[in-house]
């Protein structure tokens, strides 16, 4: 028999905290207490399947406490996706019931006679990928999927005060709040992912574990505030992880543990890397000693065989006959560790030459004066695309000289095709919804 959510908080402490907020702590009885009323008071029918969207961390948290192990779907989508892709990832999910505010009845919008009741068998969450190219694609997850690399140890979980900077409807996001609360570490927590509220908060609680993709470390680490924050734990995902980064973090908080760990919604938690180095060690490749079997394709595709393997058909459609599943990242191996390079799909067309842009932002990260870049695809009538870069500069670096030793740099080490052909100079870099860095051409 299958356990739900609501069933694995109900063995840990009444008392213990649960949830962290700018104003109040709330503990796991009153969590456990509020997802009960909640699924009471929304009389959802047998066999539905229901589509959260747009609900705040906290609302979020609580809907899929009321409603794990008690629908046949969830559907989770963040408040950042457009209507357009909302309605038609529901549409294609087949959902019955869409809840949009808590406060409010479940509203009904499809039928139940033509869907099969649900028999005893785990909630299936859906997930949407959190690329930064075309439409999100589902991911099928159950609790024990998602459950399958959290640490329970409730002991050394109190010891920790998790900040929240995903979006819970992400797979990183939910993530943290599983390893939170399953471990009663304090999860902090805002209404809005507004960034200023969000570091606030986390001043306030004294937040000591954070999980961020690489961009949204820089971007931590320019603001500044951060400084502030005893943190032990340091977790880097979601998207290429350089050297530079690594040892910006290790000199920013030399007692932390820092570690990336790769991971995605379609793999799962994958494999994590604590040596401070960029990349896995090669001797991973094909080798009983790495965390899960891993390949490379003679294209540089990396392919992992993951211990349990989510549903759907867009999975199905990337493994191959002896169960490796494409990730479509791509990697590249020297000597005896394997770099990222970036995803497959985000790779810029030069000419027929494609150029990986993670590739040319760790160069241009190597300039001095750079503190952050983004490259990507600039379109162009003759080539196709050409490269181009955003750049934050320390403030007290000129514009025209940095652009100038930007190009000198790039040409002593790219191909001509890999040079930006346009570099522009910004005081941010923004980034999506999941925290990466957007790669549509423009």
């Amino acid at each position: 028999m299958f356990e739900t959510l609501f069933q694995l908080l109900s063995e840990l402490p009444p008392d213990g905290r649960a949830l962290l907020l700018p104003s109040e702590c709330i503990p796991m009885a009153t969590l456990r207490r509020d997802a009960s009323l909640l699924a009471q008071h929304s009389q959802l029918p047998k066999g539905c399947r229901i589509a959260l969207c747009g609900l705040s961390p906290l609302k979020l948290i609580k809907a899929v406490i009321a409603f794990d192990g008690t629908v046949n779907v969830m559907l989770l989508l963040p408040a950042s996706m457009d209507a357009r892709t909302t309605n038609q990832l529901i549409q294609s999910s087949h959902c019955t019931h869409r809840i949009d505010a808590l406060l409010d009845e479940p509203e009904s919008i499809a039928s139940l006679l033509n869907l099969p009741l649900r028999d005893e068998a785990p909630t299936r969450w859906l997930l949407a990928s959190s690329g930064t190219t075309g439409t999100p694609k589902l991911i099928e997850h159950t609790l024990a999927s998602l459950c399958r690399s959290v640490k329970r140890d409730t002991v050394c979980g109190s010891e920790f005060v998790w900040g929240l900077l995903y979006d819970p409807c992400r797979f990183a996001g939910m993530q943290v709040v599983l390893q939170a609360l399953l471990s009663t570490s304090g999860l902090c927590v805002s209404e809005s992912m507004d960034f200023d509220t969000q570091i606030t908060g986390f001043i306030a609680n004294k937040v000591n574990a954070l999980s961020a993709t690489p961009s949204l470390w820089r971007r931590l680490l320019m603001d500044g505030r951060i400084a502030e924050l005893p943190l032990r734990q340091i977790t880097l995902g979601g998207e290429t992880v350089d050297q530079n980064i690594l040892d910006a973090l290790k000199h920013a908080f030399p007692v932390a543990r820092v570690i990336h760990i790769y991971a995605s919604t379609e793999v799962g938690t994958g494999f994590s890397v604590h040596d401070g180095f960029a990349g896995f060690p090669a001797n991973w490749i094909d080798s009983v000693i790495a965390p899960l079997p891993l390949r490379v394709r003679e294209d540089g595709h990396l392919l992992v065989k993951p211990w349990i393997l989510p549903g759907g058909k867009e999975i199905l459609d990337r493994v191959d006959a002896d169960g490796y599943l494409d990730t479509q990242d791509l990697v590249r191996v020297e000597g005896d560790r394997v770099f990222f390079l970036g995803r497959a799909s985000g790779a810029i067309n030069v000419g027929g030459n494609k150029v990986n842009p993670e590739e040319i932002e760790c160069c241009i990260r190597e300039v001095e004066g750079v503190y952050d870049v983004r490259v990507y695809a600039k379109k162009n009538s003759i080539m196709g695309q050409i490269v181009a870069a955003e750049v934050v500069s320390a403030i007290e670096v000129e514009p025209e000289p940095l652009r100038k030793s930007i190009q000198r740099h790039c040409r002593s080490h790219l191909e001509n095709w890999q040079v930006p052909v346009f570099i522009s100079f910004v005081t941010a870099l923004k980034e999506t919804s999941s925290g990466k860095r957007e790669r549509l051409p423009v």
